[in-house]
C-alpha cells in the first residue's frame, strides 16, 4: 500500500507515540520492580561522613562517665577500657574540644601502622596522634551510640588520606592513593553508585552548604556535571526532610561547598560538628520520614590518631585504620554493638542490597552488609517494631534549629556537654528479645554473581582515544619529517 504524505506523517507520529509509551511503561516497570525488590522498611538512607578521627580517638573510653565510673547497662565496644591505656596516650582536658592536627599522609600512616604492630604513631603522626577525647567532649555522639548501634570493627577503605577513602565510599575504588589538589585522574561517572542508582530508578542527592562552591570530592568524578540537579544545598535538604520528599539515598556533606569547621577535622572544635550532626538527627526524628529512615554516621579516615586494632584486608586490599560508625534508625537495635568487619564499601553494599540492585563492583560484592544493627521483625513492649524518636535534654544548646548552618561562636561556652551521657533507655534492656552485641558475615557475593561494574578504569581530562590518536599523529608527523630530511640529504 502506498501512503499519502499526510498519512505517512500520521503513521510516523503514531509510531513515535507508541515507542514513547513503551519506554514509559518500561521505566514504570523498572521503578516498580525496584520498589518491590526493596528488602527492608528503609526507604531513606542518609549518609554523614565526617573527617579524620580514629575509633579510639573518639570512643576510646566510651562508657566512662564524667565521674569516672562506667555507665550502667551501656554496652561497651572494644576500646581502651578493654585493656590498660597504652603508654603516652593522653586525654584531651575538660573544657577543650580540639587537638593540633597529627601529621597526615600515606607514608605517615604506614609508619603508624608498622605492618600491623600499631606502635609507630609517635614516629609517623607525632605527639598529637596519642590524644583521645572523653565524654566531656563527645557526649552527643556517645548518646546516639548508646541509644542506637555502634560498630567497633568498621575500618576506612584504604590506609591513606581523605580523597581516596571518600572515592571508595562513592565508587568502591579510587584511582589515586593519596590526597591531591585536583584531578586528573578521575573516577568515571559510570563506575559510581550514582550511575547504578540512575540505571535502577533509585533517587539520590548530594547536599553541600553551597553547591555552587567547591564540590569536593565530586570534582574528581568525570561526567557528574550533567547530574547537577542531584547536587543541592543544605537548605534544600532541610526543606526536603520537612516536606517528606527526601530522595531515597542522600549524602549531606560537611566537606566542600564553602563549609568551615563542621567536619571535625583537627584542629577544629569537634563540638561544632557534633551539633551539626545532632541537628540533622533531631530534624529527621521530628519529620514525616523518621519511620522509614536510617542515618549512617562515619569518618573518612583516622587522621593519624592512635587506634589499637590492626586493620584487616578484603582480598588484596589493605584496609585503613578503624573509625567510628553509628547507625541511627527507628529500626536500629537499642544499645547495640556490632563486631561485624565493615568499611566504606559496606555502605554501598547496603544500598545495593536494600534497593535490590546487583553489587556495584567485585569489592562491594565481598564487603559485609551492615544488617545486624537492625531489628525488622521483633516487636517491643509497646507492640511496635519501630522505635519512637528520642527526647534529648539539649535546652542549653542554643543553636539555629531551622537549618544546618549556625553561628559557631556560641559553641565555645558549652563546658557541660558531658551531662548528656548516659541517657535513659527507651526500653528495659533485660526484656529485649535480641542480643546487645553481635556480628554478621553476610555479603552480596553470597546471593549474586553479577556486578554493575566488572572492572574500574580511571578517567583522564582527555578521552583515551584522543590521546592515542594524538600519539599516532605525532609518530606520523615525525616520520614524515625524517623522511623528507633523508630525501634532501640523498639528493645533495
Amino acid at each position: 500500500m502506498i501512503l499519502l504524505k499526510n498519512e505517512r506523517n500520521m503513521s510516523t507520529k503514531l509510531t513515535a507515540l507508541l515507542v514513547v509509551l513503551i519506554m514509559i511503561g518500561e521505566i514504570g516497570s523498572a521503578s516498580a520492580s525496584i520498589q518491590n525488590n526493596k528488602k527492608t522498611p528503609i526507604k531513606h538512607l542518609i549518609i554523614l561522613m565526617m573527617e579524620n578521627h580514629s575509633f579510639d580517638n573518639l570512643f576510646g573510653v566510651y562508657g566512662k562517665t564524667r565521674s569516672g565510673n562506667i555507665a550502667k547497662g551501656v554496652s561497651i565496644p572494644y576500646n581502651l577500657l578493654s585493656r590498660p591505656v597504652a603508654q603516652n596516650l593522653t586525654p584531651v582536658p575538660t573544657g577543650s574540644y580540639s587537638t593540633s592536627n597529627p601529621y597526615e599522609g600515606y607514608y605517615n600512616y604506614h609508619r603508624d601502622w608498622n605492618n600491623g604492630s600499631m606502635n609507630g604513631f609517635l614516629n609517623g603522626s607525632g605527639p598529637s596522634s596519642l590524644s583521645y577525647f572523653s565524654v566531656n567532649q563527645t557526649a552527643i555522639e556517645w548518646a546516639l551510640a548508646q541509644n542506637y548501634g555502634i560498630g567497633d570493627m568498621y575500618f576506612s577503605s584504604v590506609l591513606s588520606e581523605t580523597l581516596p577513602n571518600r572515592l571508595y565510599g562513592l565508587a568502591g575504588y579510587s584511582p589515586v592513593k593519596q590526597d591531591q589538589l585536583s584531578p586528573p585522574p578521575y573516577v568515571l561517572y559510570n563506575d559510581t553508585i550514582f550511575s547504578e542508582m540512575d540505571s535502577y530508578g533509585v533517587s539520590w542527592a548530594y547536599y553541600f552548604l553551597n553547591p555552587s562552591s567547591f564540590t569536593y570530592p565530586l570534582n574528581f568524578i568525570e561526567g557528574i556535571g550533567v547530574k547537577s540537579s542531584h547536587i543541592d544545598s543544605w537548605d534544600n535538604f532541610t526543606n526536603s526532610v520537612i516536606s517528606g520528599r527526601l530522595p531515597s539515598v542522600t549524602w549531606v556533606s560537611p566537606v566542600g561547598g564553602g563549609a568551615q569547621n563542621f567536619d571535625q577535622h583537627p584542629a577544629s572544635n569537634i563540638l561544632i560538628g557534633e551539633i551539626w550532626l545532632f541537628n540533622i538527627v533531631e530534624m529527621v526524628m521530628n519529620s514525616k520520614i523518621w519511620n522509614s529512615t536510617a542515618i549512617f554516621v562515619t569518618y573518612d579516615e583516622g587522621g593519624g590518631y592512635y587506634d589499637q586494632i590492626p586493620p584487616p584486608s578484603i582480598g588484596s586490599l589493605q584496609l585503613g585504620f578503624r573509625v567510628p560508625f553509628i547507625v541511627i534508625s527507628p529500626y536500629a537495635k537499642e544499645n547495640y554493638v556490632s563486631n561485624t568487619v565493615l568499611t566504606h564499601t559496606s555502605i554501598l553494599a547496603f544500598i545495593d542490597y536494600n534497593w535490590g540492585m546487583p553489587p556495584l563492583n567485585p569489592l562491594v560484592s565481598r564487603s559485609n552488609v551492615p544488617l545486624d544493627f537492625f531489628n525488622f521483625n521483633i516487636s517491643y513492649a509497646n507492640g511496635d517494631i519501630s522505635r519512637p524518636p528520642l527526647q534529648f535534654n539539649t535546652s542549653f544548646l542554643e543553636f539555629n534549629r531551622s537549618g544546618l548552618d549556625f553561628s559557631q561562636s556560641t559553641v565555645y561556652q558549652y563546658n557541660n556537654i558531658g551531662s548528656l551521657f548516659p541517657m535513659r533507655f527507651q526500653f528495659n534492656l533485660s526484656k529485649l528479645a535480641y542480643s546487645l552485641q553481635g556480628s554478621s558475615n553476610f555479603s552480596l557475593s553470597q546471593v549474586s554473581s553479577s556486578y554493575y561494574v566488572k572492572e574500574d578504569h580511571p578517567g583522564t581530562s582527555t578521552p583515551p582515544y584522543l590521546i592515542y590518536g594524538m600519539l599516532i599523529l605525532a609518530v606520523i608527523v615525525v616520520s614524515a619529517v625524517v623522511f623528507v630530511l633523508m630525501r634532501r640529504s640523498i639528493r645533495r
